[in-house]
């Protein structure tokens, strides 16, 4: 039964194997298939962190390579649905200037102040959830569900605003770490 505890593991490895088959879709026009392979990663996202968490299956690898993963599916996902004209090229800047200070300010943490724990916040978390929900609903909108263009109108803000304060948040929490360092 031990082997179970690297499926979270096995999960996160997943999802970074689903990005390349996602970019060649979204490059082919696929739509289709390119939700439902967002989709899945998106599920092994929160799969893998429930297992994690429910039956404490947490592992050095997982703290890291998790949040790697998110990072490499969103920056994908972002790129991808602005290179296809489905996403503001702003907003694409934002999630991939977000996530690439996220990893660079944490690389810097752990050589400059110490192990960096990869413990993601709330407000990170619930981020996540919405980019990857907003992506699914932009290709959903492609595939077979028109959405209001209200949505358009309304989901760049609020991306903007989820990406900046968790990307502030993590600034505040990376410089509380600096001037705590033993």
């Amino acid at each position: 039964m031990s082997y179970l505890r690297q499926l979270p593991n096995t999960l996160t490895l997943l999802r970074i194997v689903l990005v390349v088959p996602f970019a060649l879709c979204m490059m082919e026009r696929e739509f289709a298939a390119a939700l439902v392979i967002l989709f899945v990663a998106g599920f092994t996202d929160g799969l893998d962190g429930f297992l994690a968490r429910y039956f404490k299956w947490h592992s050095r690898f997982g703290s890291i390579a998790d949040p790697v993963a998110d990072k490499i599916l969103l920056i994908t996902a972002y790129v991808s649905l602005g290179w296809v004209g489905q996403m503001p090229w702003w907003l694409v800047a934002v999630v991939v200037v977000r996530d690439l200070l996220i990893f660079s300010c944490a690389i810097a943490y752990w050589f400059l102040v110490g192990k960096y724990d990869g413990k993601p916040t709330l407000l990170s978390k619930i981020c996540t959830f919405c980019l990857i929900l907003v992506g699914l609903a932009v290709l959903a909108n492609l595939v077979f569900l028109p959405l209001p263009p209200l949505f358009f109108l309304v989901y760049p803000w609020v991306l903007l605003a989820l990406c900046v304060i968790s990307l502030l948040q993590y600034l505040h929490m990376g410089l509380e770490g600096w001037r705590n360092r033993v």
